[in-house]
C-alpha cells in the first residue's frame, strides 16, 4: 500500500473510530496537514523536524524549534506534491528496478546495500527503508525531468562564458551564501514587501538569518534554511552579482526582486578555488527495449546472459552490441558512445556509468530508454581544451538555470495545490501555510 492510500485509510479510520470513543480509548496518529490527496502525519513531521534540526546543526546553524518545524513541513509538502504528480502520471518502479538502483548507489558509495538502506532511513525496518529510497528516486527523477525540460541554453551563451573563463584563468571566486525568498502571492506585492521589512527589522535586532529563511521561505529553500553552500561567481544570478562583489562576509544584501519573489542574501565566506577539470567517459553500451511480449525480467535475463558470454570470452562487447543492441546510433559502431560528460546521458544511465572503473561492465539496469549494460573503456581528464571550457561554461549555466527553474517549478506546483495545515505548534505560532486552491480530488475515485 503506497503512502497516499495508507494515509487515506487512516483518515477514514479516524472518522469511524469517533463512534467508538466511549467504548475504548485509541491512540491514533493525528494529521499535521492535508496536501491535495495526501495526509502528512504528526509522526512524519516530528521525524522530519528532528532531521532538519540535526542537518542544520551540522552546518553550524542554530534554528529555533518552530522554524525547524515549519521548514520540515515545507519539505514534506513539496515531497508530497511531487510524488502525487508521479503517481498521476503512472510513474512507478518495479522491485527489480529498485534492487538495481540500490546496488548501483551502494557500489558508488563503497558500502553494502544494507548499509545504504540504513543511511536512507536510520532505525527503520528494511521494507520501509526501501520505500523511502524508492520515493526519493522517483522524486529526484520527476524533478530533474520537469526542470530540465524548462531549460534552454544557447551556443552564444556558452561561447561567451567559455571565453570569459579562459580569460580569467583557472582561479574563480566561490561565495558561500544563503537566501530568503518571500513569495509574492498573485499581485499582492505590498504584503510581500511588508514581510521583507519585518524580516530586516528582526535581522537588525540580531535574529538568525537561517532561522528566518526556514520560517519565511517556501519549499526546498525553507527546508535547507536558505543555505545555498558555495557557488562560483559565474553561477551567481546577474541581478545579485554587483552587490555581492562589494560585500564582506556577514553582510546582508537586498531586497532584490525576481520572478520568484523578493530575495534577501547573506554572504558567509569567499574562497578562491581552481576551476575543476572535466571528466570525459569513453563508454559503450548494449540496449534492449521492452514491449508487451518482452518484459523487464526477460530483458534483464538476456543482458545477464550476454554479459556472461562476453566475460567468458565467447564474444567481444563490440560484437555483442552489433548483434543484440537496439540502439541504432551506436550498435553499428559496436555500442561505442565516444568521450562525453555524464550530464549528456539519462540520469540513471549516468549514475551507472560513473560507478564503474575502466575495464568494468555494469550489471543490467533500466533507464528511461530501456535496459542496458555499459562497458567503460576509459576516463580522460580535460583541463585546457576549448571543449573543456565550453563544457564548464555549459555546466555552470545549466546549474544556475536549474536552481532558478526548480524554484519556479515548485512554486507553480504549490500554487495549484490545496494545502491545509492543522499542526498545533505552527498554528500557535501564527504561521499560515494554507493554500486556497480547491483540491482536485481529496478522495480518489
Amino acid at each position: 500500500m503506497n503512502k497516499i492510500a495508507r494515509n487515506l485509510a487512516l483518515l477514514l479510520s479516524l472518522v469511524f473510530c469517533t463512534g467508538y470513543a466511549g467504548a475504548q480509548e485509541q491512540s491514533l496518529d493525528a494529521a499535521a496537514a492535508i496536501v491535495n490527496n495526501d495526509i502528512i502525519l504528526e509522526s512524519e513531521l516530528d521525524k522530519a523536524q528532528s532531521a532538519v534540526a540535526q542537518n542544520l546543526a551540522r552546518r553550524g546553524h542554530q534554528v529555533d524549534s518552530v522554524s525547524a518545524r515549519k521548514a520540515a513541513l515545507e519539505g514534506l509538502i513539496t515531497r508530497s506534491l511531487v510524488l502525487q504528480l508521479a503517481q498521476a502520471q503512472g510513474i512507478a518502479l518495479t522491485d527489480m528496478q529498485i534492487d538495481a538502483a540500490i546496488a548501483q548507489s551502494a557500489a558508488q558509495s563503497g558500502i553494502s546495500s544494507e548499509e545504504l538502506l540504513a543511511r536512507v532511513a536510520p532505525g527503520m525496518p528494511e521494507a520501509q527503508a526501501r520505500e523511502e529510497f524508492r520515493d526519493d528516486l522517483i522524486l529526484n527523477e520527476v524533478r530533474r525531468a520537469r526542470v530540465r525540460s524548462r531549460i534552454n541554453i544557447s551556443d552564444t551563451e556558452v561561447d561567451l562564458l567559455a571565453s570569459n573563463l579562459r580569460r580569467v584563468g583557472s582561479i574563480e571566486p566561490q561565495y558561500h551564501i544563503a537566501q530568503i525568498i518571500v513569495p509574492i502571492q498573485g499581485t499582492d506585492a505590498a504584503r510581500a514587501n511588508r514581510t521583507v521589512q519585518e524580516i530586516r527589522a528582526q535581522l537588525r535586532e540580531g535574529a538568525d538569518f537561517n532561522a528566518l529563511a526556514a520560517r519565511y521561505s517556501v519549499g526546498s529553500v525553507a527546508a535547507q534554511a536558505g543555505d545555498l553552500g558555495y557557488m562560483p561567481e559565474t553561477q551567481i544570478p546577474v541581478p545579485f552579482l554587483p552587490a555581492l562583489l562589494k560585500a564582506k562576509p556577514g553582510d546582508v544584501m537586498g531586497p532584490f526582486r525576481s520572478p520568484f519573489g523578493i530575495h534577501l542574501l547573506k554572504l558567509y565566506d569567499i574562497s578562491h578555488d581552481a576551476v575543476q577539470p572535466i571528466s570525459l567517459y569513453d563508454a559503450s553500451h548494449i540496449l534492449l527495449q521492452t514491449s508487451i511480449i518482452f518484459s523487464d525480467e526477460a530483458a534483464r535475463n538476456e543482458l545477464e546472459s550476454i554479459k556472461a558470454q562476453i566475460e567468458n570470452g565467447q564474444l567481444s562487447f563490440a560484437e555483442a552490441a552489433r548483434r543484440f543492441s537496439e540502439d541504432p546510433g551506436s550498435a553499428i559502431n559496436g555500442g561505442d558512445l565516444g568521450y562525453a560528460t555524464p550530464d549528456r546521458y539519462d540520469p540513471l544511465f549516468a549514475r551507472a556509468m560513473v560507478s564503474l572503473k575502466p575495464g568494468q561492465i555494469s550489471e543490467p539496469f533500466k533507464s528511461s530508454f530501456g535496459w542496458h549494460i555499459i562497458y567503460l573503456k576509459d576516463i580522460k581528464i580535460d583541463k585546457d581544451s576549448d571543449e573543456a571550457y565550453r563544457q564548464k561554461a555549459r555546466d555552470l549555466i545549466y546549474r544556475r538555470l536549474y536552481q532558478e527553474e526548480a524554484v519556479a517549478w515548485e512554486r507553480e506546483l504549490r500554487d495549484s495545490a490545496y494545502i491545509h495545515v492543522m499542526d498545533d505548534t505552527l498554528k500557535a505560532a501564527n504561521i499560515d501555510m494554507d493554500q486556497d486552491a480547491a483540491p482536485s480530488n481529496i478522495l480518489p475515485d
